[in-house]
């Protein structure tokens, strides 16, 4: 807030260490990558910092268990770095400062009476051992917590391990690129996708222009009749067609136009709805991934929403935003199960409503696997409080 300086060490880079002074500059705890950094070949800066999210803007809702981390004063500067945007942090935990910013509210719930809350809502029995099962209620939180959308025209689920850069300025890019995909999804297996022989491997080969595959085919999924973006998530485009993303996924509140022919468009409020053992999922004790774009009870029949937003989005309810934006994740890049996701941020810097990452601009960067260090070096140089 008043200006920090932190020193943080990079134990996989041999321990080098960066020091920085305000605007701050931080080292994260993964392996450097020029090339997995997704979607730099879009910029979203000068040219659109006027762009504006039609109606009232977005909403971010945030679900947190537990203590607080260490890093909550980087993430409260970058959503304060948003005013437009409103950001809500449901959980256990009271306002952790005085003066918050004024677009950032902590809603205070039990973990008991969140449960008992769920228990309601799906009429079966909830009684949950780990508080990081706390991810399967994102989707539910529009429906727990229907007040934190008032006035708005966005929702987007987040997580707290996040630090935002100029969140209206890459929504507005967003918009600019639907891709309507009716008819035209694949349902593929992993086993499908590997397999040279089948019309999912590398996502699709059906002719140009005719395919799903808007990560390599720019002419495919083309929208015709005034269509308009109903979700928006960074990770999409991308070679499997996952189209929801944990850290971040935003949906328009009231659906928005469907192609022609297809069905009404989904309610994206209630589209966990859509998922046809969601009622399951919030019974089980276990982490079912219902966030995510991919799961590991899919062989019990527990459907993501990444499963369930390519079901709508085949059916023409659901039209995503092609547009590849930039962001990035504090990572190792061996990762095998996912070569297109982002990977290898190493430093980032919040100057204004601006964030750098690797010196450059992203529209939020997902701490991931640097939270281990960042605990460990809070107990020797905890960040100042907001």
């Amino acid at each position: 807030k008043n200006g920090c300086r932190v020193t943080c060490s990079d134990r996989r880079a041999g321990g080098s260490t960066l020091q920085a002074t305000h605007p701050v500059r931080v080292a994260t705890d993964a392996q450097p990558s020029e090339t997995m950094l997704a979607g730099w070949a879009v910029s979203a800066s000068a040219a659109l910092a006027d762009a504006v999210i039609d109606g009232d803007g977005l909403a971010v809702l945030i679900v947190y268990f537990g203590p607080l981390p260490p890093w909550l004063p980087l993430t409260l500067a970058s959503m304060a770095a948003n005013p437009t945007v409103s950001f809500s942090v449901v959980g256990d935990a009271p306002p952790p400062y005085t003066g918050l910013p004024p677009n950032v509210r902590f809603e205070t719930v039990g973990w008991v009476e969140m449960q008992a809350r769920l228990g309601a809502l799906s009429g079966r029995r909830v009684s949950y051992t780990r508080q990081y099962k706390a991810n399967d209620i994102k989707p539910l939180l529009p429906e727990l917590y229907p007040h934190l959308l008032a006035g708005r025209s966005w929702w987007a689920w987040s997580d707290l391990d996040v630090v935002y850069g100029d969140l209206r300025a890459h929504m507005a890019l967003a918009l600019r690129a639907p891709a309507c995909c009716a008819g035209r999804e694949l349902q593929c297996s992993k086993r499908l996708r590997r397999d040279r022989r089948s019309p999912c491997f590398n996502s699709s080969r059906a002719p140009p222009g005719r395919s799903a595959d808007t990560w390599r085919d720019a002419r495919a999924c083309p929208c015709t009749a005034g269509e308009r973006v109903t979700a928006v998530s960074p990770l999409y485009p991308n070679p499997w067609r996952k189209k929801c993303w944990g850290p971040f996924t935003a949906f328009r509140v009231e659906g928005g136009a469907s192609a022609a022919g297809a069905r009404p468009p989904a309610t994206t409020t209630s589209l966990f709805r859509r998922a046809p053992k969601w009622r399951q999922i919030v019974g089980t004790a276990e982490y079912a991934h219902f966030d995510e774009w991919w799961g590991p009870l899919s062989a019990r029949g527990f459907e993501t929403m990444g499963d369930v937003m390519t079901r709508l989005s085949d059916a023409g309810e659901l039209v995503m935003s092609r547009a590849l934006l930039p962001f990035a994740e504090a990572k190792s890049c061996a990762d095998v199960e996912c070569t297109f996701c982002p990977c290898g941020a190493l430093r980032f810097e919040l100057r204004g409503g601006k964030l750098l990452v690797n010196e450059r601009e992203a529209m939020l960067l997902h701490l991931s696997e640097s939270k281990p260090a960042w605990r460990e070096h809070a107990r020797r140089h905890p960040l100042p409080p907001w």
